[in-house]
């Protein structure tokens, strides 16, 4: 068993660090769902550009979609970043250090 599986394993068993750990889930699957809409607005961005729409949405509609979409992203990130912040901490000093 790997490090990372034996800490959760652990993390399990303790009820607040498994509350925690639904949450981070949680969000995670957020953010993976979001980032799978990024992926379908930036292949419909680049379709219309091609053919003049995809889906009966047009380039400028793609372009407007992404704008919103962009803002809301930095937001997930943002809190994702602050959610595991200690931990991107330690794994900068490990990048850098």
């Amino acid at each position: 068993m790997d490090p990372i599986s034996k800490v959760f394993e652990e993390a399990k068993k303790n009820p607040k660090m498994k509350k925690k750990l639904r949450i981070k889930a949680a969000f995670s699957l957020v953010l993976f769902t979001a980032f799978l809409g990024v992926v379908f607005i930036t292949i419909g961005t680049f379709v219309s550009m091609k053919t003049g729409s995809f889906l009966e949405m047009t380039h400028l509609d793609f372009l407007e979609l992404r704008a919103r979409y962009g803002l809301f992203m930095m937001a997930l990130i943002i809190t994702h970043l602050a959610m595991n912040w200690s931990m991107f901490r330690k794994e900068l000093g490990i990048l850098f250090g």
